[in-house]
């Protein structure tokens, strides 16, 4: 059994019995009546055990696949939310088939009774997050009840502003709304809604937001939680009776545009470098006699939508096909110096160097505890050492992420199915491979994702 020891003082507790040689001492020696090999300890220095923003903490969950069973002197020594400790006894250690053992509590998750006292905890702690949920549940049924919306989020409804609690009109945005519906019933498509308000001098909203509108039952005068609608205090814009004619409509045309992103082997990866918005698919339909003939293009939002951006982008718009087809012959020519060209990493050991700060924060907590510092000074070398600590956590993280690129054979085996395989598979290896596609005219440039 690999056994993780961990450590958790604060500058106070330094002085009351919760030493670091202390609890050392007494988990090492538990290790060694068990036969357990210790792996690391893993030491907080200085931290509250408030939250689990700690250093070592954080190394100790990272290294959870390489031990058997995590150890503390005590259970506030993990921590001294009972959320907290849950979470990480339950959702990091036993998920992982790593086994918990708190000294002083004699809690050992690898035995009958341990496991029983986890179960224990569990349901007291779940007991109480469902009681808080029913009553907040109740209370937002009740709110809804007596006509109250829901006040969540950080923003108003369109045509509505919030003050202390109730729905007060805005009149400029209630016609806004109620045209807004008149004018779909009258053109069917959020787009010539959109031109039809601009050209009445309205400020355009984006299409999404339209499209919510349209569907809210708030402007019938309903207020709703949890799928149900109750009758609200506010004042209404729109009559049943025209409502229930919008949502027909827009149920009629719903889904129209929904297959071209499934059908578009770039999307989400083109941005446009004239104004930084994303490229959008767009289907052109051309019959000649008996035949009809689809085209598909890849252009910039802010040129297909130019009503919600005040603007009309001048980027030029690509045939998807043809577009693809670069972008695939690109990913075919890859030269081998480009897929080596990632230089080598040279291997830092990062756990001695932590190892090393550990052992500095524990020396100056030992001058501490005989008197031979004061607290201020104390304080001060704790916080330098702790964000010595954190340096050199965050460059082990930035060098592993550094370090997981694609390998050679990897690009191969995505390269072969481009060319082999059907449009998912197809679609999957140019999102592995590319990371982003910026188009300017008839400039193409890829990142790529190694």
């Amino acid at each position: 059994m690999k056994a993780a020891l961990y450590i958790r003082v604060s500058t106070r507790e330094q002085i009351e019995n919760y030493s670091i040689p202390s609890q050392k001492e007494k988990l090492e020696a538990y290790c060694k009546s068990k036969g357990w090999e210790i792996y690391d300890f893993y030491i907080d220095g200085g931290f509250s055990g408030s939250n689990t923003d700690r250093p070592d903490l954080q190394r100790m969950i990272s290294d959870i696949k390489e031990i058997d069973v995590v150890m503390v002197y005590k259970l506030d020594r993990l921590s001294r939310s009972q959320k907290d400790t849950l979470e990480l006894i339950e959702d990091t250690f036993l998920k992982n088939n790593v086994e918990f053992v708190s000294l002083t509590e004699t809690l050992d998750t690898s035995s009958p009774f341990g496991r029983a006292m986890i179960g224990i905890l569990s349901v007291f702690a779940q007991l109480e997050r469902e009681n808080i949920a029913e009553r907040m549940r109740n209370g937002h049924i009740k709110r809804a009840e007596d006509g109250y919306r829901g006040m969540g989020g950080d923003y108003d409804p369109a045509g509505y502003a919030r003050v202390d609690g109730e729905l007060v009109t805005k009149p400029d945005e209630k016609k806004h709304v109620q045209l807004a519906f008149d004018l779909y019933e009258r053109y069917h498509s959020i787009t010539k809604v959109q031109k039809e308000l601009k050209l009445l001098g309205y400020n355009v909203w984006r299409f999404r937001r339209y499209r919510d509108i349209l569907a809210n039952r708030l402007y019938v005068g309903y207020v709703s939680f949890a799928g149900e609608h109750y009758k609200g205090r506010h004042e209404a814009f729109i009559a049943e009776e025209q409502y229930d004619r919008v949502q027909a409509l827009l149920e009629m045309h719903k889904g129209a545009n929904a297959q071209k992103a499934k059908e578009s082997l770039l999307a989400g990866l083109i941005t446009c470098s004239c104004c930084g918005e994303k490229f959008v698919t767009y289907t052109t339909t051309d019959r000649r006699k008996d035949k009809v003939y689809k085209y598909r293009y890849y252009l910039c939002k802010a040129r297909r939508f130019p009503i919600e951006y005040g603007h009309k982008c001048t980027n030029k718009n690509w045939n998807s096909k043809k577009l693809e087809e670069i972008i695939i012959k690109e990913i075919q020519f890859l030269s081998i110096g480009k897929k080596n060209g990632t230089p080598k990493i040279k291997k830092v050991n990062y756990e001695v160097q932590i190892k090393k700060v550990t052992e500095k924060i524990e020396r100056v907590l030992g001058l501490y505890a005989e008197g031979t510092i004061p607290k201020q000074t104390l304080d001060k070398q704790i916080e330098i050492y702790n964000t010595e600590k954190d340096e050199i956590l965050k460059r082990q993280k930035e060098n592993s992420a550094a370090q997981n690129v694609i390998s050679d054979e990897e690009i191969d085996n995505l390269v072969t199915n481009l060319t082999k395989s059907d449009f998912p598979t197809k679609r999957a290896a140019i999102q592995k491979l590319v990371k982003q596609i910026s188009i300017n005219g008839e400039d193409i440039d890829i990142s790529w994702n190694f």
